[in-house]
């Protein structure tokens, strides 16, 4: 019988890969710093190899110690939008890896701004430098060589679950899921293939792209010392984050803070679709497919890297939130404003500074605006009908003092915390159980998701006090990208 189920979740930070019994419950954890590399301003990028390199050596310290027979299946997710070209004979990558936070392609959305409605009800999303199109398009137009031998079939792309798919299986498989495939704007949410309107549109080549695989479908094996291991599902970070929250049935939503945060609402068989906010799959198996209603906010973790390299130290979070009529408040644009504003130019502000703000009241400004911004996000869903039943928060963040009280004010309703340690490698490791069908994914009673209920932290008046001083911030910081 096996023991264990291994997830891997390769973000922009770190490589985590974790072991999971059959309750859900992770027993080993470890992870794998990463860098990100900004070579300019809006840049963000990083090295293929070294990405590699990190689930590598992830994979050796989670299983150290362990007998790999004993591991029953491996689920991957991946940050989502990031893009490469690779050399399928010497695996060696061709392109850094464009990161989901780059901005270098906004001149080709730019150009295709006319277009923007078609793409929208095709993919569900919004033409944006994000997600991947004009990254491919643009490392096809400035890669000498590239174009052609991707037209060709000697240079493979993809996301990072078709890159790291590649490598860790030497070759042998080259697929990707529809988590995945829509974050590049180029594949059809209906048809849950590459749309061929839109390949045409952003002049990328069918044949640079891999086939598009179910999320729970057996992708490869992986060789350990002498045993085959199988990689049973692939799933995007905040999908499976999503799964690891316990976020498994039709009206349940999860806060995700990482690099980025998110809320995401599971909507179930049925595609909902909510102006100013992302309609994606959830997961799909050759059976099925779920579907969500997703809102994002840039710059949630890398906003607090910020002030702690601002100020020189790693900055205290208190669990007393100060007087909020008094709070400095950070709007968290530092790579554009995400849903429901979709403003790409717009950049980062503080405001209601004074010669008594100190680190601490800056870090504490600055979690104030992550909360107001998603609080934003959660009325967009309320004003389109779909308030969630049931809020579970996850992520580093989630963890700091005297946020989540404050999320549950501006809300206006209890949250529960997550109390597992990492929802997307734990996501990963639950979506190739089911894919394996060692459960069901919505109903299975075995797998624990246990969480604390969070009460609000400040009163409803200054909640929306709080709110009103925020959006004053916000449009300012939209009318100076000339959006409003």
């Amino acid at each position: 019988m096996p023991r264990y189920w291994l997830g891997i979740d390769q973000g922009s930070t770190a490589t985590k890969a974790c072991l999971m019994d059959r309750r859900g419950r992770i027993r080993r954890l470890v992870a794998v710093p990463v860098a990100t590399r900004r070579p300019g301003p809006g840049l963000a990028e990083h090295d293929g190899e070294a990405l590699f390199r990190s689930v590598r050596l992830a994979l050796r310290r989670v299983l150290s110690g362990i007998d790999p027979a004993g591991i029953a299946a491996v689920g991957l997710a991946c940050q989502r939008s990031t893009f490469l070209f690779w050399d399928p004979e010497s695996m060696r990558p061709l392109t850094p890896a464009l990161s989901w936070q780059d901005r270098r392609g906004e001149e080709i959305c730019l150009a295709l701004s006319r277009r923007e409605k078609m793409i929208r009800s095709r993919t569900g999303l919004r033409l944006g430098p994000h997600y991947a199109a004009s990254k491919i398009r643009w490392l096809l137009d400035r890669s000498p060589g590239l174009r052609r031998k991707a037209e060709r079939g000697e240079a493979r792309g993809g996301t990072l679950d078709a890159y790291l798919l590649s490598r860790l299986t030497g070759g042998d498989s080259w697929s990707t899921d529809p988590t995945h495939a829509a974050r590049t704007l180029l594949m059809d949410l209906g048809q849950l293939d590459w749309d061929p309107d839109l390949l045409g549109l952003f002049r990328i080549p069918l044949r640079a792209l891999p086939p598009i695989r179910p999320s729970a479908f057996p992708a490869g094996e992986i060789r350990v010392r002498g045993t085959s291991l199988r990689i049973a599902a692939t799933v995007g970070d905040q999908q499976a984050a999503l799964i690891g929250l316990g976020c498994r049935k039709p009206g349940e939503a999860g806060i995700n803070y990482g690099t980025g945060a998110f809320v995401i609402l599971n909507t179930g068989a049925r595609p909902r679709r909510v102006p100013g906010l992302l309609t994606s799959v959830a997961w799909s198996s050759e059976r099925e497919v779920r579907y969500l209603l997703e809102g994002t906010v840039n710059a949630a973790g890398s906003a607090v890297e910020w002030i702690e390299r601002l100020a020189g130290i790693r900055v205290r979070s208190s669990a007393r939130i100060p007087p909020v009529d008094r709070l400095p408040l950070v709007v968290p644009a530092f790579s554009g404003l995400g849903a429901p504003h979709w403003i790409s130019g717009a950049r980062a502000a503080i405001a209601g500074l004074d010669l008594s703000t100190g680190p601490e009241e800056m870090m504490a400004g600055t979690m104030a605006g992550i909360a107001c911004r998603l609080a934003e996000i959660l009325a967009t869903m309320r004003r389109g009908g779909l308030r969630p039943r049931r809020i579970v928060a996850g992520g580093g963040l989630a963890r700091r003092p005297g946020l989540l009280p404050l999320q549950a004010a501006l809300a206006g309703r209890g949250i529960e915390r997550s109390l597992v340690a990492e929802g997307s490698c734990r996501g990963a490791a639950i979506l190739a159980g089911h894919s394996r069908g060692d459960w069901a994914l919505e109903t299975d009673r075995r797998l624990e998701f246990p969480a604390a209920r969070v009460a609000a932290g400040v009163t409803a008046a200054e909640a929306r006090r709080l709110v009103l001083r925020f959006r004053s911030a916000r449009r300012l910081v939209a009318s100076r990208a000339g959006a409003e």
